[in-house]
């Protein structure tokens, strides 16, 4: 059974655009991994992290309106992507969400849903969990369920593990294989300039070159320790240089062109740079969102190959 401690007002409709009548849309914003520590794997395989995660402005377009039967289209910059990275149409976790909720809700409602795919696939963006968590709050909506969003957080566990925070859709703390969700009250505003140098890197494979060892659970349990108040950016930003990304030495070992990408951030004049996942997509953050355009339109200009945007940081 997955827990969840939940702020008592979190409304899951709150973010939903009715566009007309009969059709609305979501924004999929997405996920960032400010930091991520693996501490181990699991006796069921998956390996235990510790995530502290917020959201970029920013993200697909998942729009829905009324049909007998569930049916997805794409569209967009990586619509052609998407496509060839499935088997099957159905392996698509829009779908899969889509399927889950009409089972276990037992509606017998349709839904005829598009995405506009704006983020780049295998980015450590958590597009695919941050569209399916998408539709799981937009379907609950549309088709008037009126479900929770423990209730949708808990379904989005069976999903995949990032559907959980993606469903919460707020600066949170991602623990167990991901699964296990606590947000996080405070951060400072903060906008961020994300750079994907257009390659896809594989999260199964930079797992296996971590090469961590098996973790004792009931140890696992024991040492778990409360976040720091992010009060100030000071604050906050030594505990991002304290903790970093585990997976970036990995990730670099694939992608060296991480490496670069990392320092053309640098360069651009942002106060910290980070990867986010198992990546390949690195970010910069700035106080203040002029700085952030203005690293943009630099990073545009010396990387013009590139997928380059700057956006704000969801704090609440």
């Amino acid at each position: 059974m997955v827990s969840f401690r939940l702020p008592p007002s979190t409304d899951p409709q709150s973010d939903i655009c009715m566009t007309d009548s009969s059709s609305f849309s979501k924004t999929a914003n997405a996920k960032i991994n400010l930091t991520l520590s693996v501490l181990g794997k699991r006796p069921d395989g998956y390996h235990a992290v510790d995530s502290l995660v917020t959201f970029a402005a920013l993200g697909d377009e998942l729009s829905v309106s009324s049909s007998d039967e569930l049916s997805l289209t794409y569209k967009g910059e990586f619509a052609q992507d998407l496509t060839a990275s499935l088997m099957k149409k159905s392996d698509d976790l829009i779908l899969k969400a889509a399927k889950a909720l009409q089972k276990e809700s037992g509606t017998s409602a349709g839904a005829d849903l598009q995405l506009i795919k704006s983020v780049p696939l295998g980015a450590g963006l958590g597009g695919g969990s941050a569209d399916a968590a998408a539709c799981l709050r937009l379907l609950n909506s549309f088709w008037k369920l009126d479900w929770s969003l423990d209730a949708l957080m808990t379904l989005g566990a069976h999903i995949g593990s990032d559907v959980p925070a993606c469903v919460m859709n707020v600066p949170c703390r991602m623990t167990g294989r991901g699964e296990q969700v606590t947000k996080i009250d405070t951060l400072p505003i903060l906008f961020c300039v994300l750079v994907n140098p257009r390659m896809s890197v594989s999260t199964a494979e930079i797992f296996r070159k971590l090469n961590k060892p098996n973790i004792d659970m009931d140890a696992l349990e024991a040492t778990s320790e409360p976040l720091p108040i992010f009060a100030n950016h000071d604050v906050f930003y030594n505990y991002l240089k304290k903790t970093g990304n585990d997976l970036l030495s990995s990730a670099i070992e694939t992608a060296p062109v991480i490496r670069s990408v990392l320092d053309a951030i640098n360069d651009s004049g942002a106060d910290i740079s980070a990867m986010t996942g198992s990546g390949s997509t690195c970010f910069g953050l700035f106080k203040d969102e002029v700085f952030a355009r203005r690293a943009k339109e630099k990073l545009k200009r010396l990387l013009p190959d590139y997928w380059v945007e700057s956006t704000a940081l969801k704090t609440d």
